[in-house]
């Protein structure tokens, strides 16, 4: 880590630690809203809301684009303080946790799915509250000193290892399952290895591995959905997912990774602002915000392949 980076970061984090969580969030908030609504990212953001929900309005599209930068921003900004916001039972609660009866106590392992919706880097806390040690991914950021900063601020909340994603991380995850233990991706991002799903009534290859380990080896899947309550604070909702079962492995990924995705639907829908819409979640998007930036023909577009990671922090 570079001299400079490294004395910003320690101001920022000094900075930090003499405000208030809610303070904290409050500076990411403002940030986000100003600068969200000039990034390349709102188009996107735009395309994709429009075509998910055409029953909107251009007024309300703008409320909910206002209120998903807002939480953006407030998340960005406590992922500084994420520790002491985990550490407080009264500041994240779980609205339902009967859901866990049961969980793992036959050695089977546990699969948690969330997306970017509310503060997602709380979806870890559903599993630490259950007793588990859940093996995390993420995809770095270009700047390996922040990288490595923002890392070691994860790392308590993530007991069981939070690793980059790569096929050595995919094979400890399978692993770590297999073994009775317990994972969290973030699974609202496209993979083009999964099969394409129905998500607002539009095919989208979705993350098939929570599927796949749960189908392989018997383990339960939870989905986490956290919403962001006044004063940065946070509730979570939990729901079992029903892992389908007819023996044809093949036909049971696609149809458990259509169940995860439709609560996922289900969830957005009822908040749409506390959702991230700017990620490249269909091709029909890509394509609408490509014609509207050129004003020519839709033409298919590319993925990179780290936009095909799951991951649980972005």
């Amino acid at each position: 880590m570079s001299n400079l980076t490294h004395r910003a970061l320690s101001a920022t984090f000094r900075l930090v630690n003499m405000m208030t969580i809610e303070q904290v969030s409050s500076v990411g908030a403002v940030v986000g809203r100003v600068l969200g609504a000039f990034s390349k990212r709102n188009s996107r953001a735009l395309a994709n809301l429009s075509m998910a929900m055409p029953d909107t309005t251009a007024a309300e599209r703008k409320v909910i684009l206002r209120k998903m930068w807002d939480n953006f921003g407030r998340t960005v900004a406590e992922t500084l303080v994420a520790e002491r916001i985990a550490a407080d039972p009264a500041r994240v609660l779980i609205t339902n946790p009967e859901v866990f009866d049961g969980c793992c106590s036959d050695g089977r392992g546990a699969i948690f799915v969330g997306m970017h919706f509310g503060n997602y880097e709380m979806s870890c806390v559903a599993a630490l509250r259950c007793g588990q040690s859940p093996v995390g991914v993420f995809k770095p950021l270009k700047n390996s000193a922040v990288n490595d900063w923002l890392l070691s601020q994860r790392r308590q909340l993530w007991p069981g290892g939070i690793l980059p994603a790569s096929r050595s991380a995919l094979r400890h995850l399978t692993r770590t399952v297999r073994d009775g233990g317990s994972i969290g991706l973030l699974v609202d991002h496209r993979d083009s290895t999964g099969p394409s799903v129905p998500f607002f009534g539009r095919p989208a290859p979705s993350v098939v591995l929570p599927a796949r380990l749960a189908v392989r080896y018997g383990a339960d899947v939870f989905a986490a959905r956290v919403d962001r309550l006044p004063k940065a604070h946070f509730a979570i909702t939990l729901q079992r997912i029903s892992v389908a079962d007819s023996g044809d492995a093949a036909a049971d990924e696609f149809n458990t990774t259509a169940a995860i995705q439709a609560t996922l639907e289900t969830w957005i829908k009822s908040d749409p602002g506390g959702w991230l819409w700017f990620y490249k979640r269909w091709s029909a998007t890509d394509a609408l915000q490509s014609r509207a930036r050129a004003n020519v023909a839709p033409r298919h577009s590319r993925v990179s392949e780290r936009d095909l990671m799951p991951a649980t922090a972005a």
